[in-house]
Formats: C-alpha cells, sequence, structure tokens
C-alpha cells in the first residue's frame, strides 16, 4: 500500500504464508493423490482456516495462506496434507503473513 493514510484503520490479522515446493516429477507423483490432496485442502478453505490456496502459475509450488495458532502449528497442518505425506511437495517454507480480509477491512 502506498500513499498518504494507506493502511489507516485497517487491521491485519496473523496469518503464516507456506510455500510448499513440488518435486520435480510432481506431474505423475501427485495423480494418485490429487482428490485426497483436494479434499484436504476444500475442508481447510470450508472451515476458515485456509484463507486461500493454489499453485503458482508456474506450478513450482503450491501457496496456503492459513489462520493457525503460529508457525509450528502452520507446518503441521500441511504435513499432513496426502502432497506432503506422499512427496509430491518437498520443502515447507512457512512465514508470518499479515492478512487484511474484508473482515479486517470492516467489511462482512
Amino acid at each position: 500500500m502506498s500513499g498518504a493514510g494507506a493502511g489507516a484503520g485497517v487491521r491485519f490479522e496473523p496469518t503464516y504464508l507456506v510455500t510448499a515446493a513440488f518435486a520435480a516429477d510432481a506431474a505423475a507423483r501427485r495423480e494418485p493423490h490429487r482428490a485426497e490432496h483436494l479434499a484436504h485442502v476444500r475442508a481447510l478453505l470450508a472451515e476458515g482456516t485456509a484463507l486461500v490456496a493454489g499453485a503458482r502459475a508456474d506450478l513450482t509450488a503450491s501457496v496456503l495462506v492459513l489462520r493457525v495458532a503460529d508457525a509450528p502449528a502452520a507446518r503441521a497442518l500441511v504435513e499432513q496434507d496426502p502432497y506432503w505425506r506422499h512427496g509430491v511437495w518437498t520443502t515447507l517454507d512457512v512465514a508470518d503473513y499479515l492478512a487484511a480480509t474484508s473482515h479486517t477491512l470492516g467489511r462482512t
């Protein structure tokens, strides 16, 4: 955000940005686990734990923004995903993230 007053009155929600890098052979490796992975992500979105989930357009990584207590909780949650358990994702990066959401901007 830029400009005078940018961010005035905006509250940022503490969340965690998780980047999960795909294995080199992820296209083949993910297929048997994709339905279970998507069900896991759907549940996180439905319960409000995940604010957003998707993949980078170049398909090098998945990205999730998670509303959890702390970074270890974010990592533990992602480690439950079938893509992690079956080696589709090879590394996880968890970073503190300040999310501006419709809730924190005062919209419903």
